[in-house]
């Protein structure tokens, strides 16, 4: 299957969900089914994200004004997490939907949303450690999480609306901090960095989705190749961008040789007893493209591998991972949620839906630098 195909059909699967969730946000499957709740929990921008790919791809303009107004809806909802600021997946939250809304028509209300979810990442940034507490609640304290990297663009795009440095200059520290204690010398990543809360020294790096503190979780490599390439793009630090290359290199050399997709744990590589996670594997595969076109006019032939590289990741996505039927599961099964405590394994979830049709429309909009500048 090309492409487009896939494409089209990961649409079909948005406007069938679209039909039968009843205006609710869908997070991820359980024995096929998917879980729902009404603001969105830490993934409603994703399925407001998928729906606004679909009005992108819909033709007919009496369809379309009937749709965006409904996409509008949906995310109105989200304008409960505003005062949010306990915890620190705002970009998550209102990337997909408000940033990129507002790039498809300027919309107050949805900038209004953004720049709230950007002032709660501030509530969360520790400036005596340079991170985001990833969580606000008891038994959290002091503690941060690679994934936070693809948030800290919200605080950059926050700048740009602005003018004000306070969001630039944080989203650079951020990104720093993430780069100094969550990569290693090797660019693998830690999952989780924790900060005495007396001392403001790191204190322990372990993980929570990973198998152990030593090894690397799949998705948050995929997490931090992914942004790192999004804050050179905000940015334009030459050093992200190069990070951002080197972690690829690293999720490229320890993903299944024969099918290019990764298990739960980069421990487990070419293991079959293990699961593999489809959600890394979209995140991923998005992210190289984004990092190919990232390069494309400093080292063209760099960007050309990374470019190729994607596009095999998708075409065995496709193969292996693509739903086959309509009232089970996402777009993409085989995603790993929590593996250590059994929790998701071989399901669906919105992010890997999300990235997987990200990724297919970078590839389908290569060359049209408009269609791909409007995403988060």
């Amino acid at each position: 299957m090309d492409f487009f195909s896939a494409y089209e059909k990961g649409l079909e699967k948005v406007k069938y969900l679209n039909d039968n969730l009843n205006g609710e946000f869908p997070h991820i499957t359980q024995n096929g089914q998917w879980l729902t709740n009404t603001e969105g929990h830490w993934t409603g921008g994703f399925w407001t994200g998928l729906l606004w790919l679909n009005f992108l791809n819909e033709k007919k303009e009496n369809l379309k004004e009937k749709e965006g107004q409904e996409i509008c809806d949906q995310i109105m909802k989200l304008a409960v997490r505003m005062n949010d600021n306990k915890t620190h997946d705002m970009g998550f939250i209102f990337g997909p939907s408000c940033v990129l809304g507002n790039s498809i028509e300027t919309n107050e209300s949805f900038v209004e949303m953004a720049l709230a979810g950007a002032n709660n990442m501030l509530d969360l940034y520790e400036e005596r450690v340079g991170l985001v507490l990833a969580w606000d609640e008891p038994n959290y304290e002091g503690v941060a999480i690679v994934d936070t990297i693809m948030n800290a663009p919200l605080l950059s795009w926050a700048a740009q609306q602005t003018g004000d440095e306070k969001f630039s200059d944080t989203a650079m520290r951020l990104a720093d901090s993430i780069q100094k204690y969550h990569i290693r010398p090797d660019y693998s990543v830690y999952h989780v960095v924790r900060w005495d809360t007396d001392t403001f020294e790191i204190a322990e790096r372990s993980t929570h989705q990973g198998y152990s503190a030593d090894t690397c979780w799949s998705r948050g490599q995929a997490w931090a190749l992914y942004g790192f390439s999004n804050m050179y793009r905000y940015t334009g630090k030459q050093e992200y961008l190069e990070t951002s290359e080197k972690l690829a290199e690293y999720y490229w050399n320890h993903i299944d040789t024969n099918t290019k997709l990764p298990r739960w744990d980069f421990t487990f590589k070419d293991n079959d007893t293990e699961p593999i996670d489809a959600a890394a594997s979209s995140i991923a595969a998005s992210g190289l493209m984004l990092l190919s076109k990232m390069l494309k006019e400093i080292n063209p032939n760099r960007a050309e591998i990374w470019r190729e590289r994607s596009k095999s990741i998708l075409y065995s996505m496709i193969e292996h991972c693509l739903y086959n039927d309509l009232d089970n599961y996402g777009i993409i099964r085989k995603a790993t949620i929590d593996k250590p405590r059994n929790s998701g394994v071989s399901e669906s979830a919105m992010y890997g839906d999300y990235y997987f049709m990200e990724a297919l429309y970078r590839h389908l909009n290569e060359d049209n630098d408009a269609s791909v500048k409007i995403l988060y």
